[in-house]
């Protein structure tokens, strides 16, 4: 078991500022991460953070993964709507229906016009792409 995936829970009423305290709700060991995605989903607002365990020269502070947050987190691009966390070319953010399919629209249409396949994982929650 090389990797350890935390599942923590937001204990706060708001999630849109600070959050806190938290409480840890699931550890998922190796290749665990759908389960702790899984587990995450299912609670009001939680994170998944990852650590790596093994020998490698890899480096073991954990980081956040993965985050949900019910009924979505602030749009990253309009700052107006709420969605889920999505995969983008940079990072992963929060963002609305709207902003999904505009980008998603541009990411296929700037692909076709590269000769490339688009990634079917950008602009898409990631929640729904972990079984890929």
């Amino acid at each position: 078991m090389t990797w350890k995936y935390t599942v923590e829970e937001c204990q706060a009423e708001n999630h849109d500022g600070e959050c806190g305290p938290w409480r840890v709700a699931d550890i998922k060991w190796g290749d665990g991460w759908r389960d702790a995605y899984r587990k995450a989903e299912e609670l009001p607002h939680a994170i998944v953070s990852s650590a790596y365990l093994g020998n490698l020269p890899y480096k073991k502070t954990p980081h956040t993964v993965f985050e949900h947050i019910e009924s979505g987190g602030l749009c990253f691009y309009c700052g107006k709507g709420r969605g889920p966390l999505c995969k983008t070319v940079d990072k992963n953010v929060f963002i609305c229906d709207a902003c999904q399919a505009i980008y998603r629209r541009m990411h296929e249409q700037t692909s076709r016009d590269y000769g490339w396949d688009p990634d079917r994982r950008l602009y898409v929650p990631i929640i729904e792409t972990i079984d890929f």
